[in-house]
């Protein structure tokens, strides 16, 4: 052990042991509500899941066969969702809500269990005024740009769906068919658009400001040289309006998923939500709000942000291209690798050249070969 005296402070510093926090056994088992009301002739998502402890093995915690409506303030049902998938995702087309009247949730899960919304607010979220992107030597940050004349906003939130168009590394000219038998195919599986939707989601308040402007909100940056912008990238980055009331949860949420860790760092505290049980105390997770939704799409290509060059992690090998079974072996649809073209031998003795499938197939990577309808 070590003892410094430093200034009249004394520290003691000594090995560190690992620690192994305790995890609650439990089954907490708690409602999810993720969502907002979208007053639009756009459709309105809510996702209904169920928490779940560290250790649990379950990977889909979505709540199914759930009834979920939107009533006003005197009770009288509106709309009604409907179901979409087993991930727990409910959804109704356009809603047609009063700005100014007062609107609730409310969800029944198929154990009976009832839970009801407080009254929700519907506001009117100003236009986006620009999306903007910057290049440094680290990379491309784009931002969200908007301001309320009526300085009556305040509280904004954005999430965003990005695609790119990207290729594989290399061009393959043959492509495995049957057992040995491999054939001559073109294009293939060279050019793919891949689409993600934002993980995190922004916040941003202009409460201390003197007027209601927010220049250059960071909501997502790419890493220098990166796959996205090899081709050309889009972002369609949606903004909403937040009570003051969500945009303080929102700010918890946040704290509490991804800026705890260390003693330096905020420690978590409870989520109140909007969402609570009918006649009873337990705990629901969630903040509903309903407002209109402004988005805007920009593309930036590859020759925007030159140089730009993405290393592909690929290498050739070749390979036999006979007999059939160590055709076989290498590249039928459960193997490693995939044929790319023939490299002349002597004695006609033609080898074949390849690579992984990920460095061939673009697919693998997670895209598509179909162009998406709004691509420019």
């Amino acid at each position: 052990m070590i003892v410094a005296h430093v200034s009249g402070v004394i520290f003691f510093c000594s090995c560190k042991d690992r620690y192994t926090p305790s995890v609650t056994r439990s089954n907490l088992n708690y409602l999810v509500v993720d969502g907002i009301l979208n007053n639009s002739t756009d459709s309105t998502f809510i996702r209904l899941s169920r928490t779940r402890r560290l250790d649990s093995s379950l990977i889909n915690s979505g709540e199914k066969n759930a009834e979920m409506s939107i009533e006003d303030n005197a009770g009288n049902t509106l709309y009604y969702f409907k179901q979409l998938n087993d991930n727990g995702t409910y959804a109704v087309p356009g809603l047609n809500l009063t700005a100014g009247n007062m609107y609730r949730l409310r969800i029944k899960t198929a154990n009976g269990k009832e839970y009801l919304s407080d009254e929700i607010p519907v506001q009117q979220s100003p236009r986006i005024d620009s999306i903007t992107w910057k290049k440094t030597d680290k990379g491309v940050t784009i931002y969200a740009n908007t301001h309320d004349p009526l300085n009556n906003t305040k509280y904004y939130r954005w999430d965003y769906t990005e695609t790119w168009q990207y290729h594989s590394a290399y061009v393959a000219q043959y492509m495995y068919v049957d057992y040995g038998l491999l054939i001559q195919r073109f294009p293939g599986y060279y050019e793919c658009w891949k689409s993600q939707v934002s993980k995190p989601f922004f916040l941003a308040s202009s409460e201390k400001l003197s007027q209601d402007i927010i220049f250059e909100n960071p909501i997502r940056f790419i890493p220098i040289n990166s796959i996205e912008l090899t081709i050309k990238y889009s972002i369609l980055v949606k903004q909403y309006t937040l009570t003051k009331e969500a945009y303080e949860y929102l700010v918890n949420l946040r704290k509490n998923t991804e800026q705890t860790g260390s003693i330096f760092d905020p420690q978590p505290s409870e989520l109140t939500g909007n969402i609570h049980a009918v006649n009873s105390s337990e705990p629901v997770l969630g903040f509903v709000t309903a407002c209109t939704i402004d988005s805007q799409r920009i593309y930036i290509s590859h020759q925007d942000v030159k140089p730009w060059v993405y290393v592909y992690p690929c290498k050739t090998l070749k390979f036999p291209k006979a007999p059939p079974k160590l055709v076989y072996y290498y590249f039928n649809p459960d193997a490693e690798y995939a044929p790319i073209n023939l490299v002349p031998g002597p004695n006609l003795q033609d080898s074949m050249l390849g690579s992984t499938k990920g460095c061939v197939d673009c697919r693998k990577l997670g895209g598509s070969t179909t162009k998406p309808s709004f691509w420019q």
